[in-house]
């Protein structure tokens, strides 16, 4: 498996087999807050994470060059009335079924916290939805521990 940062021309490929089946399992889990829009449904842009230092998307991909699994983050920067440095935020993780429970997961968050590091960080942080187990299971096994619960409401 090779790992590496997505550029423009992966564009069609990381939309297609990995950000369209990632976003629409969020949507199945939760319809009302993750309903997607035309575009993400068939053409997502990963220009969001590509033009700005303080974005990435990492992808893994197997010797044949099959996209495994994808996972894209951010530094987000600290409030000045805090004495700490920032945290790199992990806004997507993805790994394709068939590629799960290989070390993918934890190699592709590997990068995003070495990046992090690159930038000065000193936390890494990600949301996992309350009802996704595995997930919460998968994170706490590397070694995050949960600190706040995440609240919303509809308005």
């Amino acid at each position: 498996m090779r790992y590496r940062q997505a550029t423009a021309d992966d564009q069609p490929r990381i939309a297609r087999d990995l950000l369209v089946p990632a976003y629409e399992a969020a949507e199945e889990r939760e319809p009302e807050y993750s309903n997607l829009t035309d575009q993400a449904r068939t053409d997502p842009d990963i220009s969001y994470w590509l033009e700005e230092d303080d974005r990435v998307l990492f992808v893994a991909e197997t010797d044949s060059g099959d996209l495994a699994g994808n996972v894209s983050g951010a530094v987000s920067p600290t409030p000045p009335i805090y004495d700490r440095p920032p945290a790199v935020y992990c806004d997507g993780l993805y790994v394709k079924p068939e590629y799960r429970r290989a070390g993918v997961a934890t190699d592709l968050l590997d990068r995003l916290v070495a990046w992090g590091r690159e930038r000065d960080c000193g936390f890494f942080s990600l949301s996992v939805h309350v009802d996704n187990d595995g997930g919460k299971a998968f994170f706490e096994d590397y070694g995050m521990t949960q600190q706040y619960h995440s609240m919303r409401m509809q308005l």
